[in-house]
């Protein structure tokens, strides 16, 4: 009894003694697994250095960026890659890292600039538990960085959320307060910017939902004439529809954008500013080879990739649906709802667009109401008058109503009149 108590005391020393090692190498196992299958049309990265000890490790890992970012990059004067030292702790449970970007001369130049006398302005906290979920947070310092008669100040922004072994991440993020103010005159203030979200990413595709807002903004430009937003919020939706034995796997993307004011200088307001905009039954495959080649495109092959892409999307067929558009103006509300379907190819069809035969392809119905007020001009009278004569249009209570059906490449009003889409399109200009 007394050598099973102690035996059993002794075996857990020893377990916790080595544990440290244990996690040292779970940690860096799933290092290197990560490096190794990190996949994003912006980033490649690369393992330089680690160095693994019994109760934490070091290690270094260069973000190669590429594409757009790079240019836009090198365009600014800024180097295309950058270091990260990452400081690892082997704790009982799973691994803490503490990760910061190396400052090389040239960037303690700039930063030095933004956050004078900070060494880590940027710093990203994560916790990881051996089951292989973790949590992070990303912190960047509030700076103030005058150039070229242009001043940008910015609160303490901070992001945070989770990455699950499945691939799943989640995001929440806070950023206070932004401001510019340049020499001429011109200012941009932003109030409290946030962010949401939930999914993974998939050939390149964020597959969930993003929620973003911001609590208001005010804009002055170089004539001291002030343009005041209200709140405003942006939500997009991305969900996978599983392929069959019928149908190829599609996307349904869904976005929501809502702003409660724009105020003009003369303090005249637009209110309620919404548009819901959908894309439903969008080709996956076709928007997995947009995703990866939009911000890559460096030789012909690619060009064509991306081309061929887009007629497989387009051949595929699709619905758009703009549910409403709607804003309140002085002068009354405006609304527009349009829903359009594009049938999908004969498989016969050519392998190049033609538009005559992506026309015929379409359907659809337009709604819009309009004040009557807004369309007093001449040119727009004229139009009004012809519309209501052909049964397009009709007025109502002080408002301009427009219903049409598309059914190919004809539009067809209640009472059956037709006229060429392009046509009416043109008048509509």
């Amino acid at each position: 009894m007394f050598l099973g108590k102690y035996g059993a005391m002794a075996g857990a020393v020893a377990v916790a003694a080595c544990w440290p090692f244990a996690t040292g190498q779970i940690a860096q196992s799933m290092y290197e697994r990560e490096v190794a299958q990190f996949s994003s049309p912006d980033i490649t990265v690369e393992q330089r250095e680690y160095h693994r000890g019994y109760l934490d490790s070091r290690a270094v890992t260069r973000l190669h960026f590429k594409g757009d970012v790079k240019l836009a990059l090198e365009d600014a004067g800024l180097p295309s890659e950058y270091d990260l030292s990452s400081e690892i702790t082997h704790g009982v449970l799973g691994v803490s890292s503490t990760n910061t970007l190396v400052l090389t001369p040239e960037l303690q130049t700039l930063t030095q600039r933004l956050w004078p006398g900070n060494p880590t302005p940027i710093r990203l906290d994560m916790e990881t538990l051996v089951t292989g979920a973790s949590d992070y947070q990303l912190t960047v310092a509030p700076f103030s960085f005058t150039n070229e008669g242009k001043n940008l100040t910015a609160s303490e922004l901070t992001l945070m959320g989770s990455l699950a072994r499945d691939g799943e991440i989640t995001f929440d993020f806070n950023w206070p307060a932004a401001a510019l103010n340049a020499d001429n005159g011109e200012q941009i203030k932003i109030d409290t910017a946030k962010g949401q979200g939930r999914g993974y990413l998939q050939d390149d595709l964020w597959i969930g939902e993003q929620a973003f807002s911001v609590e208001g903004m005010r804009l002055v430009d170089t004539s001291n004439q002030a343009y005041r937003v209200g709140k405003s919020q942006i939500q997009i939706s991305n969900q996978m529809v599983n392929a069959d034995e019928n149908t190829r796997a599609r996307i349904d993307n869904a976005n929501r954008i809502t702003v409660s004011s724009f105020t003009l200088p003369d303090n005249s307001e637009w209110r309620n500013i919404a548009l819901v905009f959908d894309a439903k039954g969008l080709d996956y495959q076709a928007m997995a080879t947009i995703a990866g080649l939009s911000s890559d495109l460096e030789n012909p092959e690619q060009v064509d990739a991306l081309d061929q892409a887009m007629m497989t999307l387009l051949q595929q067929g699709l619905a758009l649906d703009i549910a409403p558009a709607s804003i309140t103006l002085p002068d009354g509300d405006v609304s527009v709802n349009v829903a359009l379907n594009l049938a999908k190819a004969d498989p016969q069809a050519a392998a190049q667009l033609d538009l005559n035969a992506l026309v015929s392809r379409l359907s659809g119905n337009i709604d819009i109401t309009v004040p009557d007020a807004l369309l007093s001009q001449p040119q727009w009278q004229a139009k009004k008058q012809q519309l209501i004569k052909a049964g397009y249009a009709t007025m109502n209570e002080g408002q301009f109503e427009l219903t049409a059906t598309i059914e190919g490449n004809q539009i067809v009003s209640s009472n059956g009149e037709s006229m060429p889409l392009m046509l009416f399109a043109m008048l509509m200009i």
